[in-house]
């Protein structure tokens, strides 16, 4: 739009003079703390990180946002649990059949989860001065996951008639091994995620001209989000207890995730994500466009070169 300020005249006005339209194609990607939060034991919270792409369509009309699209998000999370000790009478398997003191110790307790969803997200919200916010649901459905455990099982021995404790022989189910259990397919899911976010455009600036100037053709956005899941997602079906020792030879273990384990059956389980999201507009169609006036700044540039001054968002 075209503002002649003819002689002495200034602009005092600051107000749209039409509505402001847009319709915009979005892409965007976030970066962001992963975490599911359980009442299953100690510790409560698996945490992790979360990478996602996605792209929609944004409607903006005086100042609201309406935003809709598809976004593919990437999980891996996992968690560690404190050493355990465990004490256990056994016989030796030689011929003496001599009984000790077995102490079995798991260190090095893990979980890791890798996981892909799709969300479909329903946002609205406003945007003035440069800044906006959004809040909304999105339908998540996770399409695939892997959940694996494992840990390191340690055994030693007691003897009455011998001091001290006795380590690293096979023979007599002293050892150190590395136990890990399958790999376990993880069903697919469905939750509801609750989204607030907030952030600023970083493509407009002030100018010495007095008025911010967009010389690029598309809208770009810095903001921060939370991501809460509403609906319990534990899983339907559990593969058996989490650690499971079997004393018929020697000592032997198997695990099970903590997700995918008895140990979860009747409990809650939410997810949730705290990161940065970059969106980037590009315009599809425009009705209407919006100005900021400085009217002292355009006064004084129309005085100090005289003639016609530019404003436009």
């Amino acid at each position: 739009m075209v503002c002649k300020l003819m002689g002495g005249m200034s602009l005092f006005a600051a107000t749209p003079l039409t509505p402001e339209t847009h319709h915009s194609l979005g892409f965007w990607g976030s970066l962001g703390y992963y975490g599911m939060h359980h009442n299953a034991q100690s510790p409560k919270l698996i945490s992790g990180a979360t990478p996602s792409l996605g792209v929609g369509y944004r409607y903006f009309h005086n100042n609201f946002i309406f935003q809709t699209g598809i976004e593919g998000q990437f999980m891996y999370s996992g968690f560690s649990l404190p050493k355990q000790e465990i004490e256990q009478m056994m016989v030796d398997a030689d011929d003496n059949r001599e009984p000790f003191l077995m102490k079995i110790t798991l260190s090095n307790l893990n979980d890791r989860y890798r996981q892909l969803s799709v969300n479909v997200p329903l946002y609205a919200g406003y945007e003035k001065n440069h800044l906006y916010i959004l809040a909304g649901i999105a339908a998540s459905v996770r399409l695939f996951g892997t959940a694996t455990a494992q840990s390191v099982l340690s055994t030693k021995g007691e003897y009455d008639r011998f001091i001290g404790e006795f380590e690293q022989m096979p023979n007599h189910g002293l050892s150190s091994v590395s136990v890990k259990s399958e790999k376990f397919a993880m069903k697919t899911n469905l939750n509801v995620l609750l989204h607030f976010e907030a952030g600023g455009r970083l493509d407009k600036f002030r100018t010495k001209k007095g008025y911010y100037a967009n010389t690029h053709s598309y809208r770009l956005y810095l903001g921060g989000f939370i991501d809460y899941g509403l609906l319990n997602g534990r899983e339907s079906s559990y593969q058996g207890d989490q650690m499971t020792l079997d004393f018929t030879q020697g000592v032997q273990a198997k695990m099970v995730p903590l997700l995918l384990s008895n140990q979860m059956q009747g409990k809650s389980l939410h997810p949730f994500t705290v990161g940065v999201k970059l969106t980037v507009l590009f315009e599809l169609k425009e009705s209407g466009k919006s100005f900021i006036y400085d009217y002292k700044k355009v006064d004084r540039g129309y005085r100090k070169r005289g003639g016609t001054q530019i404003i436009e968002q």
